[in-house]
């Protein structure tokens, strides 16, 4: 990338994240301008739009599909395509922007990504893999497909695939620092289950300071010291992450399996069970259900026997 526009986006980046949406707006509307269709730099532009109108996003919804209407371009069904919140209506804007121009690959990632959020997880590959025949460097492929590589669990490949993309990313003023924060706790994640627990420990080290002590980060770094054979400081991981997030199951999980395997104390245990039973009753989902089954299987089996 030129040094002058990639001084621009950074500036662009910086009011972003400042949530300042005026500076934002009219940094890239300037660099669209000079650009033209800039993929990258209209979808940062959508994004300072959608921030300005976060509080009533129907009027930037309905302008993006008359021009899209109007117009018939690739961009414009794209950027709809993004806006749609029915995920049908979406994915028949992406269409379209394929057939504008078939050879874009950010059409061929929108279908991608869109088949994967509904479960279609086959022909979102088939997808993601013709955006990255058309550009093999196409970063938000390339971290869909980490994505898919993880889900299919071919573990290995998916921990080369986002090492990779991290990499191409790190100074990119395109890519949200969120989203690099997410794909690393991803990669701690992927390393955990690959029982790489020192790799995975490496990982969450990197992380900016401040997001230590966030729930996900520390229950990952708790399952991490537990593969290592160091149950005291995984509790004190999984406490903070408790603390980060007092609603949250999956410390209380963490901490009840380590005093009952790892420390062997039932009495704790048995006690952070029944938490996680209290905490059950007022969730709805499948998660909280199967943690309330757990609970109930492991109290159970701690219960006195009568004679």
């Amino acid at each position: 990338m030129p040094e002058r526009e990639h001084s621009e986006l950074q500036r662009a980046r910086a009011a972003l994240d400042a949530r300042d949406w005026p500076v934002a707006r009219a940094i890239l509307a300037r660099s669209l301008a000079e650009r033209g269709d800039d993929v990258g730099v209209a979808l940062l532009l959508q994004d300072a739009e959608l921030g300005a109108a976060a509080d009533d996003p129907q009027e930037l919804i309905e302008r993006a599909r008359e021009r899209a209407a109007a117009e018939g371009g690739f961009l414009a069904h794209l950027l709809v395509a993004r806006l749609e919140q029915d995920r049908n209506a979406a994915l028949a804007a992406a269409r379209a922007a394929i057939a504008a121009d078939p050879s874009n690959p950010w059409g061929h990632y929108a279908e991608a990504f869109l088949l994967a959020s509904g479960g279609d997880w086959t022909l979102a590959q088939a997808s993601n893999e013709r955006a990255l025949a058309l550009d093999g460097g196409h970063r938000a492929a390339a971290r869909l497909e980490a994505a898919l590589l993880a889900r299919a669990g071919k573990l290995d490949a998916a921990i080369t695939a986002l090492r990779a993309w991290l990499d191409a990313v790190e100074s990119d003023p395109r890519v949200d620092p969120s989203a690099r924060v997410d794909a690393r706790l991803d990669l701690a994640h992927l390393l955990v289950l690959a029982r790489k627990d020192d790799d995975a420990l490496a990982e969450l080290a990197r992380l900016p300071v401040g997001d230590g002590a966030s729930l996900r980060n520390a229950c990952l770094e708790a399952a991490a010291l537990q593969g290592l054979g160091r149950p005291l400081q995984a509790l004190a991981a999984s406490e903070r992450a408790a603390t980060a997030e007092p609603s949250a199951l999956v410390p209380l999980v963490q901490q009840a399996l380590l005093q009952q395997h790892h420390l062997h104390d039932p009495q704790a245990a048995r006690a952070l069970w029944e938490r996680v039973l209290e905490s059950e009753a007022s969730r709805e989902g499948l998660g909280p259900l199967i943690e309330a089954l757990r609970a109930r299987v492991a109290l159970e089996r701690s219960s006195p026997r009568a004679p």
